[in-house]
């Protein structure tokens, strides 16, 4: 191996451990409990636990209260967690639409967008931002 390769492997090797290290170190951690609010085309409160297996796959329940209307409960079907952005889609009970979560978790902070679409056709049916802590 030329020294040239040699050097570009190392550098390459150092990097990857860099952000490995970095990653590890930043803190964020989605498993927990979180309550917070959200406002779009309607507002409410709500309640959401992740969880992490045995496995390491997280899962979610959401409990959520809207001022106008009943509460709910809803469990992930998808959960990606990368460093601090964390990304869940959700289906309703009646399976006929789903929303997708897309959020940046900030040591007990969280913040970010959702929208729900028609399972059918696509269609948005609502979109909006929420906020919520760590318990």
């Amino acid at each position: 191996m030329s020294k040239k390769k040699f050097a570009s492997l190392l550098i390459l090797i150092f990097g990857a451990s860099i952000v490995a290290y970095a990653q590890s170190r930043s803190g964020a951690d989605a498993t927990g409990i979180w309550s917070g609010s959200w406002t779009g085309g309607n507002t409410g409160k709500f309640e959401m636990t992740i969880e992490k297996d045995a496995d390491g796959k997280l899962s979610a329940t959401f409990f959520g209260t809207p001022d106008q209307g009943e509460s709910y409960t809803i469990h992930s079907t998808y959960i990606e967690f990368n460093g601090s952005k964390l990304t869940m889609k959700f289906e309703g009970s009646d399976s006929e639409a789903e929303a997708m979560i897309q959020a940046i978790i900030e040591g007990s902070s969280m913040k970010g967008d959702y929208s729900i679409r028609s399972k059918a056709g696509g269609e948005l049916i609502d979109k909006g931002t929420f906020t919520a802590a760590m318990k």
